[in-house]
């Protein structure tokens, strides 16, 4: 008796997994759209939250961001520059082309000209 419920318990776990890892698979990954600007040095931190408030503005205003979060890379001993990192995240190539050719990303993009040294951005799907 003791066997079956064992083997019983064992089926339902295995059964179960199948359909948690199909669960799974079968989510829409998201599309990540990842900024990492490095800010000159003597810019102003003035000038620099208008950077930040103008990302956060553009992820506002604009629906096909579905998500938005943005952050400071630490000064230290393997980086001394100032850098803030933007995420927005969308549900496909498609809505993040229409963001970037929007009238406020286009004017977004111009902001911040004088004081930015480099900015680097990676799009990905997320994995589950």
């Amino acid at each position: 008796m003791k066997k079956k419920i064992t083997l019983w318990a064992i089926t339902i776990m295995l059964v179960s997994s199948v359909f948690c890892l199909k669960a799974q698979s079968d989510a829409p990954k998201i599309l990540k759209h990842i900024v990492t600007i490095t800010f000159k040095q003597g810019a102003t931190l003035k000038e620099i939250k208008e950077v930040d408030q103008s990302f956060k503005n553009l992820a506002l205003k604009r629906k096909e961001v579905k998500g938005y979060e943005w952050g400071v890379v630490p000064i230290n001993q393997h980086n001394k520059e100032i850098k803030h990192v933007y995420v927005s995240s969308f549900v496909s190539e498609k809505e993040l082309a229409q963001y970037g050719a929007s009238p406020e990303h286009q004017k977004h993009i111009k902001l911040g000209v004088a004081i930015i040294k480099s900015v680097d951005a990676v799009d990905f799907y997320t994995e589950k």
